[in-house]
Formats: structure tokens, sequence, C-alpha cells
């Protein structure tokens, strides 16, 4: 197939590019005009289109005729309007850009934010409920929020099969979460929750997934999370032993920290009117959203695409140490 990738040379983007175009696929990669794809070891067919999608332009008409989309695009960083540029306005651009045009697949990269984790109990899956007040949360659960209805919204209505893929913690070289900690200082890692598991998925693992939703008739939303999945606790003691400088563990459990949520939260209340604009440290519906113990199955998604995370955690750890970690 014809597929195109955007937000092509992002984190996730980056993987997903080489395998989609080692997997036979002819694969066009969207980046900004000024991005550097010089090192990011791309097989030379792959095709470069730059274009910023928050800007209707040229890239539009190089793009040409398309078979499928791997839509990664979008803001992870600043305030809402930030956010809605660069997920919801730049969606918006590109759905129209793709108007008309008969798709065989539209696969879409959301997030476990999108889920309403104070509502979850147990384990979180894909019947989970969705956020109601994404307000509470933060701009990018927002704009993830209404990024995703938009993509699902248009693809029914232009008949395309369409398949939303929600990653975990995307870890790999340079991003590894502050190895599970909450607040590193000096020589200290303050670890809230040590017991419960992290939602995470290796960059090459999650981005296989999205190559395989490409050649499946699935539908729907599915979560993308790896096998083995540590602890807080656990996943500070593997980054330790692959090399990472890390502090001296602290624990706090996660009954104080949610404690310290209901009690800022009635501070805030009292006196603030719940007004105040709290620290995610701080602030309980984000606390529960990050530190609450559940269970992250991924049944789903291997059933249904066909995909298996094939790096397991120490060696997808050991991949993501560089010598800048030790």
């Amino acid at each position: 197939m014809r597929v195109l990738v955007t937000g092509a040379s992002g984190f996730l983007g980056r993987s997903a590019v080489r395998q989609c175009a080692e997997a036979g696929h002819e694969t066009i990669a969207l980046v900004r005009p000024l991005g550097d794809v010089s090192r990011l070891g791309w097989p030379a067919e792959v095709r470069v289109v730059r274009g910023d999608l928050r800007q209707r332009g040229e890239w539009c008409g190089a793009l040409g005729q398309i078979d499928a989309v791997i839509h990664l695009a979008a803001g992870t960083s600043g305030g809402l309007p930030d956010q809605l540029m660069a997920s919801v306005v730049a969606t918006e651009n590109l759905l129209d850009c793709l108007r008309g045009q008969p798709l065989r697949r539209f696969v879409h990269c959301s997030t476990f934010s999108v889920y309403d984790v104070e509502a979850t109990r147990g384990q979180l899956t894909e019947a989970s409920p969705i956020e109601d007040h994404p307000e509470r949360r933060d701009a990018y659960t927002w704009t993830k929020l209404v990024q995703e209805r938009l993509v699902v919204n248009f693809c029914r209505e232009a008949g395309w099969p369409c398949a939303i893929l929600r990653p975990g913690q995307i870890f790999g070289p340079g991003k590894l979460w502050d190895e599970g900690a909450a607040v590193k200082a000096g020589r200290f890692d303050l670890l809230f929750a040590p017991l419960s598991k992290m939602r995470l998925t290796f960059v090459d693992n999650c981005a296989a997934a999205f190559v395989r939703a490409l050649d499946s008739d699935a539908q729907g939303a599915f979560n993308i999370v790896d096998d083995d999945l540590p602890t807080h606790a656990r996943y500070h003691r593997l980054c330790r032993k692959a090399g990472v400088r890390t502090g001296f563990s602290i624990y706090t459990p996660w009954v104080l920290v949610l404690l310290a949520g209901r009690l800022v939260r009635l501070v805030n209340r009292l006196f603030f009117k719940g007004r105040a604009k709290l620290p995610e440290l701080l602030d309980l519906p984000r606390q529960r959203a990050r530190w609450k113990p559940l269970r992250y199955p991924n049944a789903n998604a291997k059933n249904a695409l066909g995909w298996r995370p094939a790096v397991p955690i120490r060696e997808a750890i050991a991949r993501s140490v560089g010598p800048k970690s030790r």
C-alpha cells in the first residue's frame, strides 16, 4: 500500500516510518519544513514530503493518491492554544486534504489519557469509560479527546476503515520517563505508588503495532502496552542495573499519595474556590491518571491486529540506555 505517515520525524514516527517501509509499503513521511531526517536511518526508498499540518499549503498537493494513513502528528507540550493547533487544527487540515480519496485504512494514534481513570476499577481496557471532564485534567487530554472524535466521525462519514490505537507510556532512547520517579532531587528519587504497574510500551514495539494495523481488517480502539509491565519500583531498579545513574529510592505508597491529593483538593475548594492551578504531583485527577494501581491487558491488540511486542522489557531498557544516560 501507499502509506502516509504524519509526525514522521517524531519519537514514534521515526520507527513507524522505518518499519512501514521494511514491511514493503510505499512510505511517504510527512515532516516539518526544517526537520532533519538525515540521521533517522530510514530506507532509501522512503519519500519525504515537507509541510506543516497546522497550515494548509503545498504539502497537500504533493501527497498524491494515498491508500492508507498512519496519523501520529499531535501536540504534546505548550498550552491549550498550542496543542489545539498541533493536534486538532492539524488533523482537520489533513482530513480535508484527503477528502474524497478512497482510503483502505486510517490508523490513528490516540492515548491512554482519554480514559476516565477515576471511574475505572481493577483493569483498564478498551471498554473503560472515556473522560467526560477533560477540563479537570490537562490540555493534552482535552485535545487528544477532540482529535480522536474528529478522526472517528470523519472516517465514518467517508467510509474509511479506521483503527484507533491508544498507546500507554512510550519509552525508548532519550525517553525513560525519569526511570519511574515522580520527583528527582539531587541524590534522591521519590517514587509514588512504587507497587503500581507502569503502562509502558517500547517505541519499536509500539510502532510495530501501527504497521500491523495497516494489514488488519480490525476496526475500533486498541490499547497498546507491552507484556511483563513492571511496577515503578522494578522499572527504577531495571534502569539502574542497565547503567542509568539513578538516585536513592524513596517510596511513597499510593494511599499516602491519594490522601495528599484529597487534602490539597479540600484546601483548594475551601480557600480558593477550586480555582488554584495545582501541579500534577498534588492534583487528584492527574494523580489518579498516572499512579492509580490498575492492570493493563493487551489481549485485544494481540488478537485483532496480530501484534506481539517483540522486544522484552530488559532488552528494551538496554536499547534505550545510551552513553549520555550512564
